[in-house]
């Protein structure tokens, strides 16, 4: 008789050499500290696609830059781009700092 194997999905993407994996639910959600250790991963996760999209954002902000060709509009556009993608990084590290903060010194 033959066993039969398992089929694994592996619940992760692996993006420019970061491996972003899905956290096991095995028990530990039960716990405080499981389920701070999963806040904390999903909160990186998002920092990291965050950081993504800035970097794609001020991609788009230097290609417009560049061919704005001296039309006001166009440089003012990527102006406002670069500036609104600088401001959402910043504010989302910071709400990370924050939660992390929390979860560290507070909650424990």
């Amino acid at each position: 008789m033959e066993a039969k194997s398992k089929n694994i999905i592996p619940l992760g993407v692996t993006i420019g050499g970061y491996s972003f994996e899905a956290p096991a639910l095995d028990g530990r959600f039960t716990t405080v500290e499981g389920v701070m250790e999963i806040v904390v991963y999903g909160l990186n996760t998002l920092v990291g696609l965050a950081a993504l999209v800035a970097v794609a954002m001020i991609i788009y902000s230097g290609i417009t830059f560049i061919t704005a060709g001296g039309d006001p509009e166009k440089v003012q556009k990527g102006s406002g781009a670069l500036t609104a993608s600088i401001i959402g990084l910043i504010i989302v590290f910071v709400a990370r700092m924050v939660v992390v903060f929390l979860l560290e010194n507070i909650l424990v």
